[in-house]
């Protein structure tokens, strides 16, 4: 008996859904912007049901396979009309489709972790420049170093 089952990820936002009122490329842009998140928990859930880590309190991962990870949603509570919006993607029909995308996702998020770790060994903030990540708040924490505060490796 062969499953044919998927998922769909759903993350909830308070903020107003993008507004896509540019050219295409530019709409897919930031579609795929908005996505990243979700596909680090594809990822992540991935990885968690590959190592058999599938215990949940509410044992909804019981019956999950690393396949059926396909659907992403986010739902954004408000936008310019006012009422809720979603965006969808589908990774892909294949495992194959499915795998490469996730698997580029772990490169990018290698590649992230690998800048961190060289820029706190050089120790020095005035050689950080902000990431242009959505996520991530390194902006606003920058200005908050000070000379001599962050890791330094020992002599």
């Amino acid at each position: 008996n062969e499953r044919s089952g998927c998922i769909r990820i759903v993350d909830y936002k308070t903020g107003k859904a993008p507004d896509f009122k540019y050219s295409p490329e530019t709409n897919e842009r930031i579609a795929n912007e908005n996505m990243w998140q979700l596909k680090i928990y594809a990822l992540l859930l991935r990885e968690m049901i590959a190592a058999g880590k599938t215990k949940s309190k509410g044992r909804n991962l019981k019956n999950v396979l690393g396949t059926d990870i396909r659907l992403m949603r986010l739902m954004y509570l408000t936008n310019n009309r006012g009422d809720a919006q979603y965006l969808d993607l589908d990774l892909g029909e294949t495992e194959e489709d499915r795998n490469a995308i996730l698997n580029q996702v772990h490169v990018d998020l290698i590649e992230v972790w690998q800048g961190i770790q060289k820029l706190v060994g050089e120790g020095d903030p005035l050689n950080f420049e902000h990431c242009d990540r959505k996520f991530c708040c390194c902006h606003k924490i920058r200005p908050k170093f000070e000379c001599g505060s962050v890791h330094q490796q020992q002599s």
